[in-house]
């Protein structure tokens, strides 16, 4: 962003219109951004009411109905936006001052959620899956999750859990990115966000740590149709950044920590190989990991890269946003919490 300071109230545009006298009485924010699943935000809002002898107060905000969609943004010309999603739940406060309403958000994955049902995929990629069940939250599917088509047995779980528990052992990340749903491997930031402990890092907390860290990762499984026991591995992330990695550590120490994993059993020699990738992936990205509160910025998101500075050589650098929290209240203004991860450091 061009400007050097942020405002720290918040832009609100409902069914497309903004909603200056909304913004003004935000009392607290909360807008939580994964890196995998639904995002949320919660509005709290003063709700005075004019004096009306006939009917008692008249309380503002009676215009805005479940259902509506609601965007929030920071920042002027342009905004930029930190969530959109529907309106799920009115809550209204009493007796601790002022009255307040209370605004309850999610994104449209939460329509994936909204009922169970059991049917069958038949000779179907996982990207044709994420395709296919886009399209009940009015989305656009933009998978990249490869792997061969195979058949999947959707057993009286919702989409959303449907989705998940096919994406999990690919090491794969489900989210809504605009108007997409959004599973594919992800990429590097062409424009990492800097942060600097001197500056606007506030707390930092990183830690690199071996534990639950594998050598080597082995999936096993048996190919029904072509009557044999299929076997894959990985040993190298496919996303190791700068620096030395957690498998190369081990090495270097002589710990053996090679993993196979029991679930789910692959049925062809391709998904095998697959689920043994993801799954070592997906440990070695735990490898670094870390905790920041930093000065609001709403170009912070799940999925998103940070550039940290201000710290010992072998834990700066780059980082991915596994989750963020953008929140605003009177005490605090506005701040954002990160969790941050990498496979490598420099030791």
């Amino acid at each position: 962003m061009a400007e050097g300071f942020i405002s720290a109230r918040a832009r609100i545009k409902v069914n497309g219109r903004w909603r200056d006298d909304l913004a003004e009485v935000v009392d607290a924010l909360t807008v939580s951004r994964p890196l995998h699943g639904m995002a949320h935000a919660e509005l709290r809002v003063v709700c005075w009411g004019a004096a009306n002898d006939a009917q008692g107060p008249d309380y503002q905000f009676m215009d805005i109905a479940l259902g509506d969609e609601v965007q929030i943004a920071f920042g002027q010309a342009p905004e930029v936006e930190v969530f959109t999603g529907d309106l799920t739940a009115i809550e209204e406060r009493y007796g601790e001052g002022a009255p307040h309403l209370v605004f309850l958000l999610a994104d449209r994955l939460h329509r994936l959620a909204r009922h169970r049902q059991s049917r069958s995929y038949d000779q179907q990629s996982p990207d044709d899956l994420v395709n296919a069940v886009a399209a009940a939250a009015s989305l656009q599917g933009d998978p990249r999750v490869g792997g061969a088509p195979a058949t999947w047995h959707q057993l009286n779980e919702s989409d959303l859990a449907f989705l998940f528990r096919v994406l999990y052992p690919f090491g794969i990340a489900l989210r809504q990115a605009g108007s997409n749903l959004r599973a594919r491997p992800e990429e590097p930031d062409p424009e990492p966000v800097p942060l600097d402990t001197t500056d606007n890092a506030l707390k930092v907390r990183l830690i690199a740590d071996l534990n639950h860290q594998p050598r080597a990762t082995a999936v096993r499984g048996y190919d029904a149709a072509a009557d044999q026991a299929v076997h894959g591995s990985a040993q190298r992330t496919t996303e190791p950044g700068q620096g030395t990695t957690a498998a190369a550590e081990l090495g270097r120490l002589g710990w053996t920590s090679d993993e196979l994993v029991p679930q789910p059993a692959a049925a062809q020699q391709a998904q095998a190989a697959s689920y043994a990738q993801g799954h070592f992936d997906r440990q070695a990205r735990a490898f670094v990991t870390g905790d920041i509160q930093c000065i609001g910025d709403p170009r912070l998101a799940g999925g998103r890269e940070i550039e940290l500075r201000g710290t010992t050589r072998r834990l700066a650098g780059r980082y991915r946003v596994v989750h963020c929290v953008h929140s605003f209240d009177s005490t605090n203004g506005y701040r954002t919490q990160l969790r941050v991860s990498r496979a490598a450091w420099e030791p």
